[in-house]
């Protein structure tokens, strides 16, 4: 797992995973400082349209495993758009960011790529390293490159 250290944190100013409290707020408010974004709100908005599209490319059962590392608010974003026997679903790395930029504020596919490099970057921090293996095992490999 890639989760910051504790000690000598770089930046301290964005609160590590390990011992944040798993909530909106604190998953929203790293993804605000990361990208510098004005408000938690924008932040709140990218991450969910983030974890959206990603609850649609990967199986129900990872979906459903996923969720136990993450806040209960975004949990519902992933397990919401599957049906309980869907399996995971191929889509390009184009398809999904555009996906992604439909329900946020930047119309820049490179800007809106970039953001949800970072969103899905800070998803993996929060996974434990076996589920982030299965995730990435799961996914096609242009959005392997977004999450690495």
């Amino acid at each position: 797992m890639t989760t910051p250290p504790l000690q000598d944190d770089p930046n301290p100013n964005d609160p590590n995973p390990a011992r944040s409290s798993a909530t909106l707020a604190a998953f929203a408010g790293q993804v605000q400082r990361r990208l510098g974004l004005e408000t938690e709100s924008e932040a709140e908005i990218l991450t969910r349209a983030t974890l959206n599209e990603f609850g649609k490319v990967v199986s129900s059962g990872l979906a459903q495993d996923l969720t136990v590392s993450l806040p209960p608010e975004l949990s519902a974003e992933l397990r919401g758009q599957r049906q309980s026997d869907d399996k995971a679903r191929s889509i390009g790395r184009a398809e999904f960011v555009d996906a992604v930029s439909g329900a946020v504020h930047s119309v820049d596919a490179d800007e809106v790529e970039r953001q949800v490099e970072q969103v899905l970057h800070l998803l993996r921090e929060w996974l434990p390293e076996s589920d982030v293996d299965r995730t990435l095992e799961q996914l096609p490999g242009d959005l392997v490159s977004l999450m690495r």
